[in-house]
C-alpha cells in the first residue's frame, strides 16, 4: 500500500490556521458580554472564541448564510445590520495605506455605501436582538458513521456553503459540506423559520430571546464519501454543474473528487485521487483536494480541482477524464518573467534566482473565475520549518496568487505574497479579484493580471471566506473569531458576529 505524503496528516483546517506575525498589527476586536446556556451549546463566545467561519453565501439582498468550525449554519439579516450598524462612519473601515503604499477608498465609495444601505429597505426594527448576531442557528448532525464510534472523532466542522442553482431564489437548495459530508436543505424551510422568529418581534421585551434561537431543520438529503475505518473524511468544497445537474465534492481522502447526480441522489464515480500509480501516470493528484470549480464548456462539463500538493487538474466532468494536470510551483519557476514579489514588485528574471524558500511546497486553497480568467491562490509549506509563517522570523515567501487564461489553460501572471492566501473571490462590481489570508487584511487584484491595487483592514486575523452579492458592491469576509466583516466597494461598513 502506498504511504501517504507527509502533509496528508495536516488537511486544510490546520494548514490554513497559521497566523502571520504581521497580523499582530491589526486592532483587536472587543468582547461583548457573557455566555448563556444556548450560546454554550453551540460554542458562541461573542467574538473572542475559537469558532471559525469557513464559508458564507448571500440569500438575496436580505440575508447571508455562514457555516462554522463547530458545525453550525447561521443566518444573519444583513438589511438591518447595514442600516443599524453602518450609520456611524468608522475611520478604520477605510482602505489602508500598507507598507507597500497601496491604499484606496474615497468619498464616492462612502456615498455609494449610504446609497446601498438605503436600497436594503426601511428602518423597521424586526427584532430587539443585537443586529450583528444571527437571527437563527442550525446545528448540523455529524455523519452517521461516527455517532457511535469511539475511535473516530465526532466532528462537525463545515467548510463550504452555497445555493443551488447558483442564482438564488426562494426555491433554492442550501448545500453545506465538511466533516458531516454534503448536507442539502430546502431554503424555503429556513425562510419559514425566519418568518416565525420575526413574528416574535411583536411580543413583549421579556418574551424575546436574548440570543439566536437554535432551530431544528431537517435536511432534504445527505451525500457521504466512502467511509474510513480510522478517521472522518471531510468534503472541503463543492461545485455545481447546472447543465447536467451534477454536484462535485473535493474530499480529504484518496478518492479525490466525488460526482453525485442530484436527481437520482446517487454517486456516479470519483476521480483525481492519489491512489497507487495515479500521480506517476499523471492520472490524479498526490494529496487531499481542497477546492473544486465548474466552468461552462457545453456538454463536457469542465471541472477544475486544486490539491494539497500544489497541483491543479482540468477535467472533462462528463467522462471524469483528465485533460491536464499542472503543478503551480514548477509553472511559476519556469515562467519567472511573469512572476513578481509582493513587497518589491520585482520580477524574477534571473534563471538562478529562487522564488521559494528551500524545501517549500505549495498547496492550493481556493479558485474563482472572471469570464475567461481563472484566479488560483494558496500558501507555501516548508518541510524543514513547517508552515511558512510559524517561525519567529517573518518569511520572505509564504503564499501565492496566480492568474490563468481559461480557454487555453495557460499561466499568464503570478505574485509571491508574504501571507498565505486562504480564499479568492471575483467581485464583478469592482472588476477585481479579492483575496484573504493570515495577515488581517483583504487584498484587491486586477482581473487579468496579478497586480495588487489595494488592501483593506479585516477584523479576523485569518480570513477564510469572501462572498460577494451579485450586481452589487457588497461583500462579506469571514474567518477566525466567528466574525464577518461587511464591505461596500472597498470600505468596511459593519460587522456580523457568530
Amino acid at each position: 500500500m502506498k504511504s501517504l505524503p507527509q502533509s496528508i496528516a495536516s488537511p486544510k483546517r490546520t494548514i490554513s490556521q497559521a497566523i502571520h506575525p504581521y497580523a499582530n498589527y491589526h486592532p483587536n476586536s472587543k468582547s461583548n458580554g457573557h455566555l448563556n446556556q444556548e450560546q454554550e451549546k453551540i460554542g458562541r463566545n461573542d467574538g473572542t472564541n475559537n469558532v471559525t467561519i469557513y464559508s458564507s453565501a448571500f440569500a438575496g439582498r436580505h440575508h447571508v448564510v455562514g457555516c462554522t468550525s463547530n458545525g453550525v449554519i447561521s443566518v444573519w439579516n444583513i438589511r438591518q445590520s447595514f442600516i443599524d450598524l453602518g450609520n456611524t462612519w468608522k475611520e478604520e473601515g477605510r482602505c489602508i495605506d500598507d507598507d507597500d503604499g497601496l491604499g484606496g477608498g474615497d468619498e464616492r465609495s462612502r456615498k455609494r455605501y449610504f446609497d446601498q444601505c438605503h436600497q436594503f429597505g426601511d428602518n423597521d426594527n424586526t427584532s430587539r436582538r443585537r443586529q450583528d448576531e444571527p437571527i437563527l442557528c442550525v446545528l448540523v448532525d455529524p455523519p452517521p458513521s461516527t455517532r457511535n464510534t469511539r475511535h473516530i472523532p465526532n466532528s462537525r466542522v463545515l467548510y463550504d456553503v452555497q445555493f443551488l442553482p447558483n442564482t438564488y431564489s426562494s426555491h433554492s437548495l442550501l448545500v453545506v459540506s465538511g466533516d458531516p459530508g454534503v448536507v442539502i436543505y430546502k431554503w424555503s424551510d429556513f425562510e419559514r423559520a425566519i418568518r416565525q422568529i420575526e413574528d416574535t418581534s411583536h411580543n413583549s421585551e421579556e418574551d424575546r430571546p436574548r440570543s439566536p434561537p437554535i432551530v431544528d431543520i431537517r435536511p432534504l438529503t445527505r451525500f457521504l464519501p466512502h467511509p474510513s475505518p480510522a478517521e472522518t473524511i471531510e468534503i472541503n468544497s463543492t461545485a455545481y454543474d447546472g447543465f447536467q445537474n451534477l454536484l462535485y465534492g473535493a474530499a480529504g481522502d484518496g478518492f479525490g473528487c466525488y460526482q453525485w447526480d442530484l436527481e437520482s441522489e446517487t454517486l456516479l464515480g470519483t476521480f483525481g485521487g492519489y491512489g497507487v500509480g495515479r500521480i506517476e501516470a499523471n492520472r490524479g493528484h498526490g494529496d487531499y483536494l481542497h477546492v473544486v470549480k465548474t466552468v461552462a464548456e457545453g456538454s463536457s462539463g469542465g471541472v477544475m480541482t486544486g490539491a494539497e500538493d500544489g497541483t491543479m487538474g482540468f477535467w472533462n466532468g462528463k467522462e471524469r477524464k483528465l485533460i491536464q494536470m499542472v503543478k503551480i510551483q514548477s509553472t511559476m519557476d519556469k515562467n519567472k518573467r511573469f512572476v513578481t514579489g509582493q513587497s518589491s514588485n520585482r520580477t524574477f528574471m534571473s534563471n538562478t534566482s529562487t522564488i521559494w524558500n528551500n524545501g517549500s511546497n505549495l498547496w492550493i486553497s481556493s479558485m474563482d473565475t472572471n469570464g475567461n480568467w481563472l484566479a488560483v491562490s494558496g500558501g507555501a509549506e516548508n518541510v524543514n520549518n513547517g508552515i511558512a509563517g510559524r517561525s519567529s522570523a517573518v518569511p520572505s515567501t509564504s503564499g501565492f496568487m496566480t492568474i490563468w487564461h481559461l480557454p487555453t489553460r495557460s499561466f499568464t501572471s503570478g505574485c509571491v505574497t508574504r501571507e498565505s492566501i486562504n480564499t479568492v473571490a471575483c467581485n464583478p462590481s469592482l472588476d477585481l479579484f479579492v483575496t484573504g489570508g493570515n495577515e488581517g487584511r483583504i487584498s484587491y487584484w486586477e482581473a487579468t493580471k496579478t497586480t495588487r491595487v489595494g488592501r483593506s483592514w479585516c477584523t479576523p486575523s485569518a480570513t477564510y471566506d469572501i462572498s460577494v452579492l451579485p450586481e452589487s458592491g457588497i461583500m462579506v469576509a469571514g474567518g477566525s473569531g466567528g466574525l464577518l466583516d461587511c464591505f461596500v466597494d472597498q470600505i468596511k461598513v459593519s460587522q456580523l458576529r457568530f
